[in-house]
């Protein structure tokens, strides 16, 4: 309660004066921040009322004639998780109150290029809301595999350098620490297959530190500029696999299969291309290579597999008039696939978004319908809105329909379709 208290106080203080006035900051401060409340029902079954939150955001930034700061977080707290509900313990500790930095880092001007230092978030690649390229930040899975990537990438602390060479842009990254991808907890909304983890009655799992990724440090380069008339970009990543990887150890003592967890060290290397045909298309295409990747499978008498993977991405946009239609095929497939690996050997997820801009930027719309074939099997319907009716005043609506067979992608949420609701006051 008493965290509860000091973010009313400082909520009260921030929409009556202010951050700058609050935190005696400097005049130069450029700053803006958000309160509201955020709804999500289920548009059938029981206890159908999923989220009644509380959430505050602020973004404050200055610069000088050497360099400058960005800091930008978000403060939330979900009533539904008070008094009786249907949610785990587990999910009421986690998600009742939680506070994150989307990014807080600083920045020194290095002739031409910048150095900076904190907590960010990089996006490599082109795709829309898929990653390819896009390797950096984890993401957190709370509210299961529909949100937008801003939202639900988790930043993490790093050293990043780019300098102008050209008409490229270099790009080196050194990550500090290793950070994973959040799955749902347990008994939480957003649970769900996808995300389970070995049966206690059947395994036990222990974990050494080389492979926890307590050496979490990661590194990468990149390099983006044109070649004629093509975008094109390069990368290259060493890091740690985001998500676990059981390797089997044996027999424990009461006959249970004894796994190790761990999260593996790989390579990562690809590019993309991008090209304006003119009459309003871009045709664009990434490409990556995974070597060393690992990869769960309990018919191993021990260890885990390892597979070279590689993921590819073929994507058009279309501007016409008000909105951008956007179709995508993303493509995956393990090289050296092996009978029990949990990863199918082929996977393949389609795209059809159209976003629009309109009443002089107020309204903006996000429609998408995403599946795997067969569409019948797992798909997606969304719809994302966003209304600004006055300067001081943003609505939203989403709505995200589910289909398909419980072990797929959106299948596993066929009985939790959505409705997503928030009003928040501007300053």
């Amino acid at each position: 309660m008493g965290n509860l208290r000091f973010c009313r106080g400082l909520l009260a203080a921030l929409v009556a004066c202010g951050p700058a006035a609050a935190f005696g900051l400097p005049a130069s401060a450029y700053w803006d921040g958000e309160v509201g409340l955020a709804a999500a029902l289920r548009l059938h079954g029981d206890d159908r009322v999923t989220q009644q939150a509380v959430y505050f955001k602020a973004n404050l930034e200055d610069s000088w004639d050497t360099g400058y700061y960005k800091a930008r977080g978000r403060v939330r707290y979900d009533t539904v998780y008070e008094g009786d509900q249907p949610y785990s313990d587990e999910a009421r500790d986690e998600y009742r109150f939680t506070a994150d930095w989307r990014h807080l880092y600083f920045g020194h001007y290095v002739g031409d290029g910048e150095l900076t230092v904190g907590w960010q978030q990089v996006v490599w690649g082109r795709a829309d809301e898929l990653r390819v390229l896009d390797q950096i930040n984890p993401i957190d899975y709370r509210e299961g595999v529909t949100p937008l990537l801003e939202e639900s990438r988790i930043a993490v602390p790093m050293v990043r350098l780019t300098q102008p060479v050209g008409d490229w842009e270099l790009e080196a990254i050194w990550i500090t620490d290793f950070l994973k991808n959040k799955p749902p907890v347990a008994g939480s909304e957003f649970d769900s297959s996808l995300f389970a983890v070995p049966d206690p009655d059947y395994f036990v799992v222990d974990s050494t530190p080389d492979y926890e990724g307590d050496d979490g440090f990661s590194y990468g380069l990149s390099a983006n500029g044109r070649i004629g008339a093509i975008d094109a970009s390069l990368v290259a990543l060493n890091a740690r696999q985001q998500d676990p990887v059981y390797a089997v150890e044996g027999l424990a003592d009461d006959g249970r299969v004894r796994l190790e967890r761990q999260f593996p060290r790989y390579t990562m290397g690809g590019g993309g291309l991008a090209i304006d045909l003119g009459h309003s298309i871009v045709v664009r295409g990434e490409v990556a290579y995974f070597d060393d990747w690992r990869l769960t499978n309990p018919l191993r008498s021990q260890g885990s597999d390892e597979s070279p993977l590689v993921k590819s991405l073929l994507g058009v946009d279309y501007l016409v008039r008000d909105w951008m239609i956007s179709a995508q095929w993303q493509a995956q497939q393990i090289l050296d696939w092996q009978p029990g690996m949990l990863q199918e050997e082929r996977d393949h997820l389609f795209t059809l978004s159209g976003e629009g801009s309109h009443f002089q930027d107020r309204l903006k719309s996000r429609l998408v319908l995403a599946f795997t074939p067969p569409m019948r099997d797992d798909a997606l319907l969304q719809g994302i809105f966003t209304y600004k009716p006055v300067d001081w005043l943003k609505l939203g609506l989403e709505v995200d329909v589910f289909f398909g067979k419980r072990d797929n992608l959106f299948g596993t949420y066929d009985a939790r379709d959505q409705l997503r609701l928030s009003a928040g006051y501007l300053f």
